[in-house]
């Protein structure tokens, strides 16, 4: 399989601000260096974790047909499409009907359907490219005028469970970390939530500080979040190839974190 990053993720799961208060970074000459090291600690520990924090549009690329595959970098939210090329080398877009997603095992997984047949495809590299969506959360912002958050990423639709958070504590008026809450009103980039499936429309009073995250279910994980500050705290302090310094990895460090629910691919 070759993995390709189509569609990039809107922000970052640690702001730069909580990066800084974490490090305690109290000057803003620093700050050119902060964005690509908060960057690279998201990198570091999404490789090493084998997960997709902030949600993002993969294309997975095969050699032809198999009746399982998983797909890298969880949780894997949907398959947008599966394409093919055909014995002529056309393209063609496989009905969903041949195939089902599974996206409750981790990492999620495509595998044929009931009393169906993989299409003939050309035996060339690549023939086969699953699109899908994978990741915990998006950014949003919040408009308490008109009680509409905007989302980073259209991938919610009315009736899903969602939950959000902040990295400042200081959510919208009226939102609640750890709650579920029902998503309405879907246009775009835009929705509002609901405390009940169906019900009203949640009226904000503020627009809250801070970035704001909202998830299918959960937003990225705290565990994730500590590794990703301890990673940036170390590239901060470390910015030189070498150093005098004898250091021991700490008991809890970024990788023991990581390790409770790393994804082997």
């Amino acid at each position: 399989m070759i993995l390709q990053l189509y569609t990039p993720p809107v922000g970052a799961p640690v702001s730069d601000t909580a990066a800084k208060l974490h490090a305690r970074i109290d000057t803003d000459a620093d700050d050119a260096l902060v964005t690509p090291m908060v960057e690279a600690a998201v990198d570091w520990c999404e490789k090493f974790e084998g997960r997709s924090y902030m949600i993002r549009t993969y294309k997975a690329y095969l050699d032809g047909f198999q009746n399982e595959v998983y797909l890298p970098y969880p949780p894997l939210i949907s398959v947008s499409s599966v394409q093919y090329v055909d014995s002529n080398g056309d393209t063609q877009t496989l009905s969903s009907s041949y195939y089902t997603v599974d996206t409750t095992s981790t990492p999620g997984r495509v595998y044929l359907a009931y009393n169906y047949s993989w299409p003939m495809t050309r035996d060339v590299p690549k023939s086969v490219t699953i699109t899908y969506v994978a990741g915990y959360a998006t950014t949003f912002t919040a408009n308490f005028t008109t009680d509409v958050l905007t989302v980073g990423n259209a991938v919610f639709a009315d009736g899903d469970i969602v939950r959000v958070s902040t990295d400042a504590d200081d959510l919208p008026a009226a939102l609640s970390a750890d709650t579920d809450y029902y998503v309405r009103d879907v246009t775009g980039l835009t929705l509002k939530l609901a405390a009940t499936s169906g019900g009203t429309a949640i009226d904000m009073t503020d627009a809250g500080t801070g970035t704001h995250y909202i998830g299918l279910r959960e937003t990225v994980p705290f565990r994730c979040i500590a590794a990703i500050k301890l990673v940036f705290s170390h590239l901060y302090e470390n910015r030189e190839m070498t150093t005098d310094l004898q250091l021991n990895e700490v008991p809890v460090s970024a990788k023991a974190l990581l390790s409770i629910d790393r994804v082997f691919s």
